[in-house]
């Protein structure tokens, strides 16, 4: 990830931008011109044009409800609302004691009537943030059985918010409770900048904030990850499974394999939320296959793998051939693998392609891919849960139409049928989705909302 001061001079000296530009209205209650140059940086080191207007310090009220605001005098994409929990304690210590228990109720009608305002002017979509678990220190640990206390009110207003936010469908939530939770505090907050400055966060922390709001929106946009490409051989377990044995291989609850296993589980929890899963190994096939098959500590199985490619050619040409047979883009896939010159090699070959380096320890995979956040979704319906099994059919669709002399007897032979009818409440989601997932047919490359829809 890029340090302040690199996308703060990327932002300043920006050029090359070939995609089209993302108008942004970005409204706070502490002083924001950090976090404009961060955002504006972070689109850029993508090839994004954000064409931010950074309302006046503090002035979220008069540009929501004023009629003739800045605000409401031109349209933007997306409307960023964010409000600091030191603000939030601010008003909490100016709240009568007598109505502190009810503290995030009141905080929750406020934010919908913001939300009303805005989508009664406008249909932009709008991020609102959820709020670090600022603990005052006023009760200790005993604030968590005091409903009048600033701890208890807060993660009631964060559960609140997550209840508004999946009832809107404009709406999308930036999880700074979690961006915070997984810094610390200390090291999101500047004592310093806050009171010379009223700055919220630490010059730090502000590229993962800036990163978050950027995924969020092309993840709206419909750029996101769909596919994991993963290597095997100290990648998905310990050991080398050609010189070590099926044994040998490290997996389990013991050791070091504790880490593959909880590695493992956690990239199956991907491949069930609609995230493919495929395997690009310099192996034998039936040897890299057989810990999937018959190691009872394996938590993935070849029934969670879309494509299964394990030979003794470079990387870069059987990563091109699944990207081949799933026919999405490589700006759509990330690749792991422990060994640094394949990873090297793959970033030269493709450099569309997402390769993080993972730490040396494997004992840090996992904390690392979650710091990275690279699977941000805006959506999620049933089917994806299915995605895995659609694009297995789709391997061996592939690989069977290699077998007929002509295109015209393969479709053919695969006995299709087309129903066609009319939109409703259940294909609607699934409609929206096609437009952000998929470009098959989607000659303009347009993407709408369920709203839009």
């Amino acid at each position: 990830m890029f340090t302040f001061n690199e996308l703060k001079k990327k932002a300043k000296g920006e050029q090359g931008v070939t995609s089209g530009t993302t108008n942004i209205a970005l409204l706070c209650d502490t002083a924001s011109q950090f976090l404009h140059l961060a955002i504006k940086g972070t689109g850029l080191c993508s090839n994004v044009s954000y064409k931010i207007w950074e309302a006046d310090y503090n002035q979220i009220d008069h540009e929501v409800f004023n009629i003739d605001s800045n605000l409401n005098s031109s349209p933007h994409d997306y409307i960023i609302v964010l409000r600091s929990s030191e603000h939030l304690l601010n008003a909490f210590y100016k709240t009568e004691l007598s109505a502190r228990s009810s503290f995030a109720d009141s905080q929750i009608e406020y934010l919908q009537s913001l939300l009303n305002q805005i989508t009664s002017k406008c249909k932009s979509k709008i991020i609102l943030n959820t709020y670090f678990e600022l603990n005052d220190a006023v009760f200790g640990n005993y604030s968590t059985k005091v409903k009048s206390s600033f701890l208890y009110q807060v993660r009631l207003l964060n559960v609140a918010l997550m209840k508004l936010a999946e009832e809107n469908k404009n709406l999308y939530l930036l999880d700074m409770a979690a961006i915070v939770a997984h810094r610390g505090y200390t090291s999101s907050f500047d004592s310093k900048l806050y009171i010379g400055s009223d700055i919220a966060y630490n010059l730090d922390v502000l590229p993962t904030i800036a990163q978050n709001i950027h995924s969020i929106i092309q993840s709206i946009n419909g750029q996101f990850k769909k596919c994991l490409i993963l290597d095997l051989d100290n990648t998905m377990w310990g050991g080398i499974i050609g010189d070590d044995g099926m044994q040998g291989i490290q997996i389990g609850d013991l050791g070091i394999g504790k880490a593959f296993t909880e590695w493992q589980r956690w990239i199956k929890e991907l491949k069930q939320r609609g995230i493919i899963l495929a395997v690009c190994s310099k192996n034998t096939e039936d040897i890299a296959k057989e810990p999937f098959e018959n190691h009872p500590d394996m938590e993935l199985r070849l029934d969670d793998i879309s494509i299964f490619v394990a030979n003794w050619e470079n990387k870069v040409d059987n990563i091109r051939y699944i990207q081949s047979v799933l026919n999405i883009g490589f700006d759509s896939m990330v690749f792991l693998d422990d060994n640094p010159f394949e990873r090297e090699m793959v970033k030269q070959g493709i450099p569309e392609i997402t390769v993080p380096d993972l730490p040396e320890d494997p004992a840090e995979y996992l904390n690392y891919m979650r710091a990275q956040n690279l699977f941000e979704t805006a959506s999620f319906t049933e089917e994806d849960t299915e995605r895995t099994k659609l694009y297995r059919e789709e391997a061996k669709r592939t690989v069977f139409q290699k077998s007929f002399a002509n295109e015209a007897e393969f479709l053919q032979s695969l006995y299709m049928k087309s129903e066609v009818a009319p939109f409703n409440t259940f294909t609607i989601p699934r409609a929206a989705q096609l437009t952000q997932r998929s470009n098959q047919f989607n000659l303009r490359t347009k993407r709408y909302t369920e709203t839009q829809v």
